[in-house]
């Protein structure tokens, strides 16, 4: 029956049946989605085949013991759930009480080399601030973390500004520099500024992760100079390690840490002359609209992350 004037039609679904297909999506299977949603498998189930029902169409691919994965008719609508989630949230915040949009989880991904610095700082702050917000956490090499921003399994990543995607929303929190990093007590350990042609020749331990890696050889490249890499690493801190036992020297992301290894030896952090260019640390999100909780656990991240790179000084003893 045609609709008279002044009226509308109402969605074909539900908010809630949005949030099941959106943590089905997201999570890969109908168990794990109940268990993000605090709800059974079978209402999460009937929710998916109802929304399937009145869109008609497939969204879902259900195997056993495979999970779920998403149709062509699913990826299309996902981007299409998830704003319409936050415009709901929104709507919420503007007409009544906007405390209860600060609950839930928020999944932060941080690279190895920053999760340290980072994440236990933003959990403890968020505790304090947030407290019905949980974040949960992940770490990883950047294809693996931007491959779950991209999925929606991550809401929010941390890492250098080393081959970033330019379609994500990107926030500059700091700005750091590539060091020469000696034993404390090397040649150079009481210098300000050296060359790098001034240790080239020595036996340099390299960390190796994809950021580092890249980072170094192009630094060490645009200078005409090839390493004497003797030891390699993926370990922060065994790479300080190393070094600090007088095995080499490396290049590291300068951050504000203190000077002694974990195994009681100690670092010297000294600047590049000339000076490299700035490497910066970017808070990343995907494009479009993001939710209010997500966005108040963004706020927490920046602060902290601004801390851990922008106070105290490298070489400061603990």
């Amino acid at each position: 029956m045609p609709h008279r004037h002044g009226e509308t039609n109402s969605p074909p679904f539900t908010l809630r049946q949005l949030e099941c297909f959106v943590a089905v999506a997201e999570t890969g299977s109908i168990t794990a989605a109940a268990a993000v949603l605090h709800a059974s498998d079978s209402a999460v189930s009937d929710a998916l085949a109802a929304m399937e029902r009145t869109l008609g169409a497939s969204l879902l691919h259900r195997r056993r013991a495979h999970g779920a994965t998403l149709t062509s008719d699913g990826l299309t609508v996902l981007p299409i759930a998830r704003r319409m989630l936050v415009d709901a949230e929104e709507l919420s915040a503007t007409i009544g009480s906007s405390s209860s949009l600060l609950a839930g989880p928020v999944r932060i991904g941080a690279t190895t080399t920053l999760a340290p610095l980072v994440i236990p700082r933003a959990i403890a702050l968020a505790e304090e601030r947030l407290p019905a917000v949980r974040v949960d956490e992940f770490t990883g090499e950047p294809p693996e973390l931007f491959a779950m921003l991209d999925a929606g399994r991550l809401d929010l990543v941390v890492s250098f500004d080393i081959g970033v995607p330019p379609e994500y929303t990107r926030e500059r929190l700091a700005s750091t520099e590539a060091c020469i990093v000696v034993c404390a007590d090397h040649r150079l350990a009481q210098r300000s500024s050296a060359q790098l042609e001034e240790i080239a020749d020595e036996p340099m331990i390299l960390l190796e992760s994809i950021l580092s890696t890249v980072h170094t050889l192009e630094l060490m490249s645009s200078r005409s100079i090839t390493p004497r890499i003797t030891r390699r690493t993926s370990s922060y801190e065994l790479c300080r390690s190393m070094v600090g036992r007088g095995l080499g020297y490396t290049l590291l992301l300068r951050r504000s840490i203190p000077s002694k290894t974990w195994d009681g030896s100690e670092v010297r952090f000294i600047s590049l002359d000339p000076p490299p260019r700035a490497v910066d640390v970017l808070l990343l999100r995907s494009a479009g609209a993001t939710s209010t909780r997500v966005s108040a656990l963004a706020r927490l991240v920046a602060e902290v992350s601004r801390a851990a790179f922008e106070t105290g000084q490298c070489n400061s003893p603990e």
